[in-house]
């Protein structure tokens, strides 16, 4: 979002690995699925994972048939998340030193893996290293930008470069690379997604120019996940953004736009099925995505702000929408939430018994550091004003002075007076900056849209995203990516007993729980909060028995039951 080194909302990248009704993609033990029908094979969330060699959390959001949602519960009513935490990683040359783009996926022995700009990571339960893949000729323009999927004893993701590659899980080897696009990917905080063999992949972000709103990347292409072979591509009319499609198990996808349209595919050869609300002319802008129902509903996400103006007070309000996967029709739209929805919204039931929910955070994303928002706003503006001022001084004050004393006057004035406006600019326009981020989170009843409850989180008083500003000398030194920007939070992860966690822009890992049942979360004994000192990306929470693992923009955090 910077002009400085910070590509991660300009710029777009998308991995996705998807299923084709291909016999020869399909594994000898997946079974073929026809769009509109559910498999044979489907069981519900939670029934038999890792049993069979499954993996605990393999994606973005979890596993493709309870997405967002574990099967397992962590933790209990006691609110000391801290006691709780094993053990934590960060770059071993300073926890500002990278940033950590790919949040973690568990396998079946509960290894954890993440990814880096720099690289991928691997480590066992108990946090030993076992492997690291480094990006060749890492640079700010060379990187890892996406969270990894693991499927079949692979790890997938992608480079800024163009490059879509597959890594052993158990050894890190590189086992294939191919050139996704010649144009490069995108720098936002895409989901590479796994489910039985293929690879889509949104590529070709615009070339330099236009407006900020139209560097979005255009077209989603699908590979074989055995050997990268291109299979099959699609144009959407809108662009997506931090992408995360989600899979019904019928041999199709969905997903939403970044002005919060949806679509879903054949994942056979990428034809639409059908779309809604997809419309080019419409504003609006997410850094957020959807979710799916375990009840046929597709959910989007939207803010009427543009991408400009999603940092700031003025920007638009959000909305909701549920649409019916079958046949795409607009089940329920809540709109004119007070502030955009900037995060991933989670479905599922909050206790035994009780009716779907749909719960999201409703709140803005932060800006840049203050040290560069004086620069922008105040030096800038200043110094330029500063030096028409020196020039007027000069042209005033040199009549029947020497050619030498002249061109003196004319170097020296308009310097002095760029110098003492740009400092005068900078501490001028602090009031006028934003430096307050509300938030909310907001239940619905999944059905139909109405509230159910919502709760504030304590509002974030500075102008950046937790770490940002602590982390910025550190990362310029470097010469990598700057800035973490993330959005408003992290996805949202809800655990077996109606427990949600999430990470939010504050610095802190939350976890929410209307534990003694009366409909409303009590703010001083049902949100529980871990300082994590930093942001967090698109990735969320990750739960195994015993495990929850997530990632702040800097470091891996893993917490174990007691």
């Amino acid at each position: 979002m910077s002009t400085w080194s910070v590509p991660s909302r300009l710029r777009c990248c998308l991995l996705l690995v998807v299923c084709a009704d291909v016999p020869a993609v399909l594994g000898s033990d997946d079974e073929v699925c026809p769009a509109d029908a559910p498999c044979a094979s489907s069981r519900s969330a939670g029934e038999g994972i890792a049993a069979q060699g499954e993996y605990y959390w393999p994606q973005g959001k979890g596993h493709p048939r309870h997405y967002g949602q574990s099967p397992y519960s962590f933790g209990g009513a006691s609110c000391n998340l801290s006691a709780n935490l094993r053990w934590s990683w960060q770059h071993p040359d300073g926890r500002y030193n990278t940033i950590i783009t790919g949040k973690p996926l568990i396998d079946n022995e509960r290894n954890i893996y993440i990814s880096s700009l720099d690289g991928i990571h691997k480590f066992d339960i108990d946090g030993r290293a076992l492997w690291t893949w480094s990006v060749s000729n890492y640079t700010e323009t060379r990187n890892v930008p996406n969270n990894p999927a693991i499927m079949d004893g692979r790890l997938y993701n992608c480079l800024t470069t163009g490059e879509l590659f597959a890594l052993s899980m158990e050894t890190g080897e590189l086992l294939w690379e191919v050139k996704a696009s010649e144009q490069g990917i995108g720098e936002d905080t895409a989901f590479v997604t796994a489910t039985r063999g293929i690879v889509l992949l949104d590529v070709d972000p615009p070339q330099p120019g236009g407006s900020l709103s139209d560097r979005q990347n255009n077209r989603i292409v699908a590979f074989n996940s055995s050997d990268g072979s291109e299979l099959w591509d699609f144009m959407p009319d809108v662009g997506v953004w931090n992408f995360l499609p989600h899979f019904p198990d019928d041999g199709t996808a969905v997903f939403q736009t970044w002005n919060g349209g949806a679509y879903r595919l054949n994942l056979s050869d990428g034809t639409p099925i059908w779309s809604q609300g997809v419309d080019s002319n419409v504003d609006g802008w997410t850094d957020g995505g959807p979710a799916l129902g375990p009840n046929g509903l597709f959910y989007t996400t939207r803010s009427e702000a543009t991408m400009e103006k999603s940092p700031f007070s003025e920007a638009g309000s959000g909305g909701l929408a549920a649409y019916r996967v079958s046949d795409g029709e607009l089940v329920w739209n809540r709109s004119g939430l007070e502030q955009g929805i900037y995060t991933y919204p989670v479905v599922g039931r909050l206790a035994e018994g009780a009716p779907l929910s749909v719960v999201t955070g409703v709140g803005s994303l932060a800006f840049f550091p203050l040290q560069i928002q004086f620069i922008i706003f105040g030096a800038l503006p200043g110094a330029m004003v500063g030096f028409l001022i020196g020039m007027f001084w000069a042209l005033c004050k040199c009549r029947g002075m020497s050619p030498q004393a002249t061109m003196c006057a004319f170097l020296l004035r308009p310097l002095v007076a760029a110098a003492v406006c740009a400092l005068l600019g900078s501490v001028a326009v602090v009031p006028f900056l934003k430096g307050a981020y509300p938030y909310s989170v907001q239940a619905f009843d999944a059905e139909t849209g109405e509230p159910q409850w919502r709760v504030e989180l304590p509002t974030w008083r500075w102008y950046c995203a937790a770490g940002d500003e602590e982390g910025l000398a550190t990362r310029r030194k470097n010469g990598h990516r700057q800035l973490c920007l993330p959005p408003a939070s992290s996805y949202m992860t809800l655990d077996a007993q109606g427990a949600i966690y999430f990470g939010h822009l504050d610095g802190r890992l939350y976890r929410i729980k209307d534990w003694n049942g009366d409909g409303r979360i009590d703010a001083g004994t049902e949100v529980c909060a871990f300082e994590a000192g930093s942001g967090f990306l698109t990735g969320g929470p990750s739960i195994a028995p015993g495990v929850l693992a997530v990632a702040s923009c800097d470091t891996l955090y893993v917490f174990g039951d007691a």
